[in-house]
């Protein structure tokens, strides 16, 4: 079944490829695998030698985040749409004086 996996703006910038491409696949593993397929250079971006996604990397069947990042065994329905984010993180703002950093906050506490 066709879906279109869209690529981050971040992932892009590594990897020469479009913003989105029309693959084959009724799970994430084969839409992934279609893809790399057309552009191999991502695959080294998203999956790791195990196979599994990234750490840094998310991936969504539409609005949901995957389930299993290991097998990749989501189903996909025909039209679905896959999203290849970087994952987000940080922190406390740490000019606020507050949180870990700052000894105040849940984490942090006194000394």
């Amino acid at each position: 079944m066709a879906v279109e996996i869209f690529l981050a703006r971040g992932l892009r910038e590594h990897v020469e490829a479009p913003e989105s491409a029309v693959v084959e696949g009724a799970t994430v593993r084969e839409a992934l695998a279609a893809l790399a397929g057309e552009l191999p250079e991502i695959r080294k971006f998203v999956l790791d030698d195990q196979g599994r996604l990234r750490r840094h990397v998310n991936v969504f069947v539409n609005e949901a985040v995957v389930h299993d990042r290991e097998r990749l065994s989501d189903c996909l329905e025909e039209g679905d749409r896959l999203y290849v984010v970087g994952a987000v993180s940080g922190g406390a703002d740490r000019s606020a004086g507050t949180g870990a950093a700052s000894g105040g906050g849940e984490l942090g506490g006194t000394r």
